[in-house]
């Protein structure tokens, strides 16, 4: 397996080696060993002709670069995608956490027996009757805007 390798490497060293090279001649021996060389070895060698490479004009030039041109757009395209799903996923983490906190918050309201606030100097004071309704409402606004419900 290994003479195999170092003959097809040696065959592609021949064909790439130079751009002169006309002809490669494959010889095969009594032990049906095959070679390959730049000259003809015994009188049943086969000639190999190398195709030319192919010719680079300005029209395939420019293919390329379109091409080249419209894979990068592609790739932009596709990296904006996922920066938007990414922003989106951040935003939508960010509602739910809000969401819970909203309703976390609407539990303590309507669901304390008294409920409280602090005054600038840091005194606790329990709400009045309109105060604690206008809670409500504040946790309920909080609840709609933040809680996706329909």
């Amino acid at each position: 397996m290994k003479r195999l390798y170092i003959k097809g490497f040696t065959f592609f060293l021949l064909i790439a080696s130079s751009a002169s090279l006309a002809e490669i001649y494959k010889c095969t021996d009594a032990q049906g060993n095959t070679r390959y060389a730049d000259k003809s070895c015994s009188d049943s060698a086969v000639v190999i002709t190398p195709e030319k490479a192919p010719v680079v004009t300005e029209e395939s030039l420019r293919r390329k670069d379109k091409t080249q041109r419209l894979l990068r757009a592609y790739d932009a395209e596709h990296e904006e995608e996922r920066a938007r799903k990414a922003a989106s996923n951040t935003e939508k983490i960010q509602r739910q956490q809000k969401c819970s906190e909203a309703r976390h918050y609407q539990r303590g309201v309507t669901q304390a027996s008294r409920v409280y606030a602090y005054d600038k100097a840091g005194q606790r004071y329990d709400l009045s009757t309109e105060q604690r309704a206008a809670e409500e409402a504040m946790a309920q606004e909080k609840v709609e805007r933040w809680c996706d419900e329909k």
